[in-house]
């Protein structure tokens, strides 16, 4: 049997911005979302959380959104086509609280797409508070090499 992406992807983006409308802080309110905003570009979206709630959401296997993500690349992945391996080393500006996250990064447009199409949003959200420890810029660098890189924002220092 063949998989119409396309079609699942449609059901992703739906139920996302279904439960967007029912509940706003499911994205991009840090320490509570299963996504949260980096930068223009991309969202910071918590594993397994986020395959598994989208799932259940659209009545779709955990695996199924994990292949549909990637086949219609909207799950980044790394040079060697894999995903980030390491947990992030994450904080909320002005924090001085480091959370450790096993994440994955997904296109903005995704995201942006299903809040605004299914979830009563006007446009695209805003970019988070949540910012990646700068220590890590080497491996994210690395990690989206061909890609659209993760924008200088995205990075600080945790405060002391």
């Amino acid at each position: 049997m063949l998989v119409d992406y396309s079609e699942v992807l449609t059901r992703l983006e739906e139920a996302l911005g279904r439960h967007y409308r029912e509940s706003p802080d499911i994205l991009n309110v840090p320490g509570v979302s299963m996504a949260l905003k980096i930068d223009p570009y991309y969202y910071l979206a918590l594993r397994p959380s986020f395959g598994e709630l989208l799932g259940k959401w659209a009545g779709v296997a955990p695996a199924r959104v994990e292949e549909t993500l990637i086949r219609t690349g909207n799950l980044v992945l790394g040079p060697d086509r894999s995903r980030y391996a390491g947990p992030l080393l994450a904080f909320e500006e002005g924090s001085a609280t480091p959370l450790r996250l096993a994440a994955d990064f997904v296109p903005a447009a995704l995201c942006d797409r299903a809040v605004a199409l299914y979830g009563g949003e006007a446009g695209p959200l805003p970019v988070s508070g949540l910012r990646l420890d700068a220590r890590q810029r080497p491996a994210l660098d690395a990690f989206f090499a061909g890609k659209t890189p993760l924008q200088a924002l995205v990075f600080g220092t945790l405060a002391r």
